[in-house]
């Protein structure tokens, strides 16, 4: 069976102990619970497998000493390689240097675009992004593994034409923060948009970032907007990816969020959950290592060429 898969990278949430200070205890979010048969998001969750979901938390300490972050977390994700091993140390917000020729050899933009089938990452940039990070060449993993994988990196012309889709989803931060003319629209929208670009891609990425700094400011009311905005644009995506050949996925590279009570990362397992018809490919991960291998191989699977009849 031909499969496509769109993954949807939260920044900074973890399975955290349930209570005043986990926003996933206090807040209503119906779409993330479908993805876990309908328990919280938090320590008490159970793992759950079935054919078309999967829920579980994973590892992201990657068996390093203190506090995950970013860089090499997200490095490892999206390659497979545990990149916090290889810099010698949990590393972040960019990509850590000794990680960089792993990023460039293994990230999976790369690696699905030489197996079966293309890849496309989501996400607007502002010309204020593509300004900042030539003049001190410090680009994000995701974007990083972009120029390395010759993956486009859309912009607001893009967004303009409903090609992409905001880091905030529905661009309100382009106008708020940077005064852009763009068009505010819904979150079941911006999940309709994000699954036609997935309909031409085996592999398409978005990437949300503001879960982390909601807790990093430790604000609940921040954490409440950023969640029940990616609540509303989970249930668009699964009320459009139902009986096609997607699959979602959805994890992150370190927790933050599900603990308000602290400013700091936290060292909580990642929540881990794929809905659709390659959902079982991914029963057997334990770890933010274990992503990207099973996204190729499921790829791999699926998407290959059926041998000639005899």
């Amino acid at each position: 069976m031909a499969h496509r898969i769109i993954f949807v990278f939260v920044d900074g949430i973890g399975l955290g102990a349930p209570g005043s200070s986990n926003p996933f205890s206090t807040i209503s979010l119906p779409g993330f619970e479908r993805l876990s048969d309908n328990q919280p998001w938090d320590s008490d969750a159970k793992p759950v497998a079935g054919k078309d979901f999967s829920f579980r938390g994973i590892d992201a300490t990657l068996g390093i000493e203190g506090l995950p972050q970013s860089g090499t977390g997200q490095a490892t994700l999206f390659t497979g390689y545990n990149c916090a091993s290889i810099a010698g140390r949990h590393f972040g917000p960019f990509p850590h240097s000794a990680t960089r020729e792993t990023i460039r050899r293994y990230n999976v933009f790369t690696r699905v675009n030489e197996g079966t089938g293309t890849s496309a990452f989501s996400n607007a940039y502002p010309p204020v992004f593509f300004e900042h990070v030539r003049k001190r060449d410090r680009w994000t993993v995701t974007t990083r593994a972009c120029l390395d994988s010759g993956t486009d990196i859309r912009t607001l012309d893009h967004l303009d034409l409903s090609r992409a889709v905001a880091a905030d989803i529905t661009g309100e931060r382009l106008i708020s923060n940077l005064n852009l003319p763009v068009k505010v629209i819904t979150e079941r929208e911006a999940a309709r948009n994000l699954v036609s670009i997935a309909s031409d891609h085996a592999f398409t990425l978005f990437e949300y970032f503001h879960s982390d700094k909601a807790g990093h400011a430790r604000s609940p009311e921040k954490a409440r907007q950023c969640l029940e905005s990616l609540d509303q644009f989970i249930q668009g995506i699964l009320h459009h990816i139902e009986g096609t050949d997607m699959t979602l996925i959805l994890t992150s590279d370190h927790g933050n969020l599900e603990d308000l009570s602290v400013r700091t990362h936290t060292r909580n397992p990642v929540p881990f959950a794929a809905y659709g018809p390659g959902a079982d490919a991914f029963h057997i991960i334990t770890s933010i290592t274990d992503v990207t291998p099973q996204i190729v191989s499921l790829l791999e699977a699926g998407n290959a060429p059926s041998s000639s009849p005899r």
